[in-house]
């Protein structure tokens, strides 16, 4: 069984943070978990501001933040999913190059990030259809050459939208409608777009033959339908609880995250967490002040 000082579990921007700061605190041998093809997580989509009062692009602070890391010598296992953390800190993950193995940290940093919510959690009745995507899954398909998510795009949720505004404007896509929460819109408004905003309003029916043709929404008992071919979900980022949850630590019910105390340190020794997946961060200097003062407090 391989041992290292510390394990992290994801390679975003907390998991890269935590381990440059790990080296210059002279923490010896440090390994980080990522079960994508490469590092950066939700940097590495991110052409928007993510930085508030200071502009950076997520793409700009995972170029940085990845040059940074290489001058440090830290061992990386890509592609490799974890599948929870047993007793004595024993991680256990698979990977298709070494299968299933475990990997003791005498820490372990769990920096899994935030998750989006799917359709599974959507009450509205209808169809089984394609069609129907996240904001995350919108912008990795606008990502592709020559390629956009749907022709006519109703978009439910205002919270995240910011993601694919950019897209929406230069592939001049036809959004039929967004459903925003009372009061917000105007905060729609803001962002230039101007299509028909349904304030209020809520998403109760999902129909089509194969894929989404119309939807029908609801609001005071007066429902309207809506015809488009895309329907992208735009609601608020969750934290990523679910090694936290296999692994018997407890989660934060407010964040769906992992609890931790004071030092970021969770229900079980020597197991923190940080990053997007305690509660999701307004800007990425948040994150960076949090990965500093974890690994302050360690062990």
């Amino acid at each position: 069984m391989r041992e290292y000082d510390l394990v992290i579990i994801g390679g975003g921007a907390a998991g890269i943070l935590c381990a440059i700061e790990g080296k210059k605190r002279s923490i010896e041998s440090i390994l980080i978990i990522e079960k994508d093809p490469d590092l950066g997580g939700m940097l590495s989509n991110s052409d928007y501001n993510i930085g508030n009062e200071i502009y950076i692009t997520g793409k700009e602070y995972k170029e940085k933040i990845l040059k940074e890391l290489e001058r440090y010598n830290v061992d990386i296992n890509l592609n490799t999913m974890v599948l929870n953390i047993e007793e004595n800190n024993e991680v256990v993950c698979t990977s298709s190059q070494r299968g299933i193995e475990k990997i003791k940290g005498k820490n372990v940093i769990i920096a899994n990030g935030g998750k989006e919510k799917s359709r599974n959690s959507i009450t509205a009745v209808g169809d089984r259809v394609s069609g129907i995507l996240t904001i995350g899954m919108a912008k990795k398909i606008f990502a592709m050459e020559d390629m956009v998510p749907g022709k006519n795009i109703l978009i439910v949720g205002d919270a995240t939208i910011y993601m694919i505004e950019q897209e929406l404007k230069k592939y001049n896509i036809n959004v039929v409608g967004i459903l925003c929460e009372d009061g917000n819109a105007d905060r729609v408004k803001s962002l230039g777009l101007k299509y028909n905003i349904y304030e209020g309003y809520k998403l109760v029916g999902i129909y089509g033959d194969g894929r989404v043709s119309k939807v029908s929404i609801e609001r005071d008992n007066h429902i309207k339908e809506i015809f488009c071919d895309t329907l992208i979900f735009s609601y608020p980022m969750l934290s990523d609880g679910v090694v936290a949850m296999r692994s018997n630590i407890v989660l934060n019910p407010e964040t769906t995250g992992s609890k931790v105390d004071e030092n970021y340190k969770t229900s079980r020794d020597n197991i923190y967490a940080c990053g997007n997946g305690i509660y999701i961060h307004n800007d990425i200097y948040e994150i960076e002040k949090e990965c500093k003062e974890l690994i302050e407090n360690l062990k």
